[in-house]
C-alpha cells in the first residue's frame, strides 16, 4: 500500500488503521498456523484440559518449517506433549496436548553448543524441534532416541 493511501486512511477514518492492523495481524498469524502445520496438529491434538503443572515460559522451538521463538510454553505430563505460544500469538494457535504414543522418528542433535531434541507427531508426520534442556524433565515419556 502506498503512503499516501495510509495518510488518507489516517485522516479520514483514523480507526482504520488500527483495523487494517487487527486484520493484518490476524491474516499473517492463520497463514503462520497453516505453513507451520499447527493447524494440522490443532485439529488432531487440541488440548481440553489444564495445562501441565511444570511449564516452561517463553521457550523456543520448530514446528514444520517455522521458528517460534520465546513465544512457547512446553510441558508434559502422563497425558502428553503440551505446547502452547504465549497470548499474543494465540490467534489460530491454539494448546495442543499431543498423546506420547503419537511421537515418533526422534532424534538428539547438537548445533553449535546447543543439544536438540526433534521428533515427528500427527496424521502429517510434523516435526517438532525443542532444546533438550526443556525435554529432560519428561525424558521417559519420549520415544528413545535415534
Amino acid at each position: 500500500m502506498s503512503s499516501s493511501f495510509l495518510q488518507l486512511l489516517a485522516k479520514t477514518h483514523p480507526w482504520g488503521l488500527v483495523l487494517l492492523f487487527v486484520l493484518g495481524f490476524a491474516l499473517i498469524s492463520r497463514a503462520v498456523s497453516w505453513v507451520s502445520g499447527w493447524n494440522g496438529l490443532a485439529r488432531q491434538f487440541r488440548a481440553d484440559g489444564p495445562a501441565p503443572s511444570n511449564l516452561r515460559n517463553f521457550t523456543s522451538g520448530r514446528i514444520g518449517w517455522l521458528d517460534y521463538n520465546n513465544c512457547l510454553a512446553v510441558g508434559g505430563d502422563a497425558q502428553g506433549l503440551y505446547l502452547v505460544p504465549n497470548l499474543v500469538f494465540r490467534l489460530f494457535h491454539p494448546p495442543l496436548r499431543i498423546p506420547w504414543s503419537e511421537i515418533h522418528d526422534r532424534e538428539l542433535t547438537s548445533f553449535f553448543f546447543v543439544k536438540l531434541d526433534s521428533f515427528r507427531a500427527g496424521e502429517h508426520s510434523t516435526r517438532i524441534r525443542l532444546r533438550a534442556g526443556v525435554t529432560e524433565s519428561f525424558d521417559f515419556y519420549l520415544p528413545p532416541a535415534n
